[in-house]
């Protein structure tokens, strides 16, 4: 399967002529899921594609199931919704851990393929590292989705190294990290709270002016052979033709330090997902899930997302509350400030 190195995430994306638009210009992978805005994702998409000859685009999208059931139940629904009678790459959605991914999803994979009714079949994580060996283990992964930017460094080179050597295909997500030039006026959000706790440093990013270019973020990722595709978030044509331009432009030096100065601009609020925090909460906070949901609403501007995804989580994580602990257990070690996060992703979320 021959892939553009920039495709289009439209799980941010309003207007399906920007889909259209895409298609015009090259584009010809497109990934959503069956979780997103209770399907209207996949719908915009599917207008987004009207008059576009199917077999010329990729449409990927993905499902949370648990369970061969809800796997084939949700299937038929992006079949309908998609409205199409296959989907090109059909993924197991958000899948943090090796024991996500049971036989009988991956069996309920294969009989989705023998029916014709996927292409190919695979994963998203958020937790490369964790997940590469189950993922080659399986047999039958064709194609896994991860998080990947330039806050992570060389730091998932060897997992990405090692399912790109076993044959799987590798799409980038979250690739602009706060980069990606829709941040909310944070100063407007908080007018007339008082200062509160978010005011010890660590809760509220600002609004910096790096945001403004965002291009050096994703040139920084497709630099990477290994890396097929990405799937930046797009809300309008401007900043599709943006994206765009990490096709013909090389990544600089003027970038590198650009992104070097980001990255420690964002240090106290951007999580780099490296997981090395899971299971120090004494309490059972499941920390890397709310920084990531927070940075739905902080960073990519998306603050149904957040609400959805924090509401999702378990009822007795959802009542917990940072502020009631004297001191944090947990100790990020790329200096998330992460209390003041946790505690603002609750007084907003919550």
């Amino acid at each position: 399967m021959k892939v553009c190195p920039v495709g289009v995430g439209v799980g941010f994306t309003p207007d399906p002529s920007v889909i259209a638009r895409a298609f015009d210009l090259g584009v010809n992978y497109f990934d959503t899921a069956n979780d997103y805005s209770n399907g209207n994702s996949e719908r915009l998409l599917a207008v987004g594609l009207k008059g576009i000859p199917r077999d010329k685009v990729v449409v990927v999208s993905k499902t949370p199931a648990k369970t061969r059931g809800v796997f084939m139940t949700d299937l038929e629904d992006s079949l309908k919704n998609l409205e199409t009678d296959r989907i090109d790459i059909w993924l197991l959605h958000a899948k943090s851990k090796p024991e996500d991914v049971p036989d009988e999803l991956l069996e309920a994979g294969d009989a989705a393929k023998k029916q014709g009714k996927i292409r190919f079949f695979g994963v998203s994580t958020h937790d490369l590292d964790l997940m590469a060996d189950r993922f080659v283990k399986a047999g039958n992964i064709d194609a896994v989705t991860f998080t990947y930017n330039f806050t992570m460094g060389t730091g998932r080179e060897a997992a990405i190294a090692k399912l790109s050597q076993a044959g799987i295909g590798l799409t980038a997500m979250k690739v602009m990290a706060a980069n990606g030039g829709v941040l909310p006026d944070f100063s407007a959000m908080t007018a007339g709270r008082g200062p509160g706790r978010g005011a010890r440093g660590g809760g509220l990013p600002p609004r910096p002016a790096a945001i403004k270019n965002p291009l050096p973020a994703l040139k920084w990722v497709v630099r990477n052979p290994m890396v097929a595709t990405t799937i930046p978030g797009v809300r309008d044509v401007e900043m599709l033709e943006m994206n765009l331009k990490a096709l013909t432009e090389k990544f600089t030096d003027d970038d590198e330090k650009l992104l070097s100065a980001r990255s420690e601009e964002i240090r106290p609020y951007y999580c780099r997902m490296c997981y090395s925090c899971r299971g120090q909460c004494p309490k059972g906070m499941p920390v890397p899930d709310q920084l990531r949901i927070l940075a739905y609403a902080d960073f990519y501007g998306d603050f149904p997302l957040a609400q959805r995804s924090f509401a999702a989580l378990p009822k007795e994580v959802r009542a917990l509350r940072c502020g009631d602990c004297s001191e944090c257990s947990v100790h990020c070690p790329n200096g998330v400030k992460v209390p003041d996060r946790l505690i603002r992703a609750q007084e907003l979320l919550a």
